[in-house]
């Protein structure tokens, strides 16, 4: 009696280790990110971390999601310069990211897409810039950093489908 119900999750189980193993990858670095124009708030390296982590964290799932089976995208992220900025009229134990048109965000970057078989489908280097970043993609709403994810889908949609 227990058996089908065993039976069905070994089923699923297999057949999610079979996708997983045939998904796409994504590999992602930061290549000097000491010196990134703003990942976060200076001298708050904790900060920094988690927003680059975050970066790193939706870039690997939209591969993932976006790319086709055996690929692997590996991407190299050489600067970020977060929407908004910290004005310097503000003290440091007060200071707020101010968002304002004129601090779009930015993310300088290379990338190599590959088949299994290591062949190079598409490499490249970007500079991705959005100066109508207040008016774009509202789906990471209620995100610290919906602009830059908007931005890299944007440019994931462009580049890779």
């Amino acid at each position: 009696m227990h058996a089908k119900p065993l039976l069905r999750l070994a089923a699923v189980a297999f057949a999610s280790a079979a996708w997983a193993a045939a998904a796409a990858t994504a590999q992602v670095e930061f290549v000097k990110p000491e010196s990134f124009t703003d990942a976060g708030r200076r001298n708050a390296r904790v900060d920094r971390e988690s927003n680059l982590e975050a970066i790193r964290r939706h870039l690997v799932r939209e591969a993932a999601k976006r790319l086709p089976a055996g690929e692997a995208l590996s991407i190299s992220i050489t600067d970020v310069d977060l929407a908004g900025a910290y004005e310097p009229w503000q003290r440091y134990s007060n200071e707020i990211r101010v968002v304002k048109d004129i601090y779009p965000p930015r993310i300088d970057l290379r990338f190599r897409l590959a088949r299994a078989d290591g062949s190079v489908v598409k490499e490249g280097e970007r500079s991705l810039r959005d100066p109508g970043f207040l008016m774009g993609d509202t789906s990471h709403q209620d995100d610290n950093l919906k602009y830059e994810k908007a931005m890299l889908d944007q440019w994931m949609g462009k580049e890779f489908e």
